[in-house]
């Protein structure tokens, strides 16, 4: 009993495991929510949040903050240009619309509200499509629209879900849950989110089975054989600090830099 409990609170035992990475998501959303501050800079900033709780949050991949501010150098000029697209596009069918209401054309309005809809849906899915894939906007705007409708339960129960929290969020929970709760969703989305990624990234090469955009739930074997990987990683993290050490290259790895759909 003694030793059972001993091995639970050791440095990689369970709770250890679970208050350390608790403690990695909390400080990702506020860095999150502080980089959103200049509002253009939201596209890159949801992408790298993705980017980084998926794997150094979920995977356990290198360092949170390197990871984030490594996405962000990288995706910054493209997440702005998305917000800007999002910002006209939107802007015009909210126009468009309330022209249709001062005009007393309903059956526009509906149009204009299933538009609204299906942008929503497909927004869901751009931003995580540029945290793994390297191609040119347009392609991005392509794969989310085809992700949306081919994973179309997903893509309800995202929107629905986040619209839910975002009113629980302002109406109901108190102001510093906001300090988790998006870190916390976002940690949901990327279960259901990788499924659709996986199904449009090229098979793996010689070599990078293991990698951790191809990690879909390993049989327990695999993970025997990885166990002592990760924790010797994560014991390096927790010696030099918590934000400071592991990681990979500033570079996008593996099929990040496979062009998908043209380029």
């Amino acid at each position: 009993m003694r030793k059972w409990w001993n091995e639970l609170f050791s440095q990689d035992g369970k709770v250890m495991n679970f208050l350390y990475r608790t403690g990695e998501l909390i400080l990702l959303n506020i860095v999150f929510l502080i980089t959103c501050i200049p509002v253009i800079t939201i596209g890159s900033a949801l992408t790298s949040f993705y980017y980084a709780t998926i794997k150094s949050i979920r995977r356990e991949r290198g360092a949170p903050l390197k990871e984030y501010f490594g996405s962000m150098k990288r995706t910054m000029k493209k997440g702005i240009l998305l917000v800007l697209e999002l910002a006209v596009w939107f802007g015009l069918l909210y126009i468009g619309r309330r022209y249709s209401q001062v005009n007393e054309r309903s059956h526009m309005v509906i149009i204009y509200n299933v538009l609204m809809l299906l942008s929503a849906a497909v927004a869901v899915y751009v931003f995580p499509v540029l945290s793994r894939f390297e191609m040119k906007l347009t392609n991005c705007w392509k794969l989310a629209f085809l992700m949306c409708i081919r994973f179309f339960p997903y893509t309800i129960v995202i929107m629905a879900g986040t619209a839910g929290i975002a009113w629980l969020q302002f109406y109901v929970l108190p102001m510093p849950c906001i300090l988790f709760v998006p870190g916390l969703w976002c940690l949901v989305i990327t279960f259901m989110m990788e499924q659709a990624l996986l199904t449009y990234m090229p098979k793996p090469e010689e070599g990078q089975e293991d990698a951790w955009y191809y990690d879909t739930g390993k049989s327990e074997k695999d993970d025997a054989k990885t166990d002592n990987t990760k924790k010797k990683e994560k014991g390096s993290r927790m010696k030099k600090g918590l934000y400071s050490a592991g990681g990979q290259s500033g570079q996008r790895d593996g099929p990040e830099r496979k062009r998908k759909h043209g380029t």
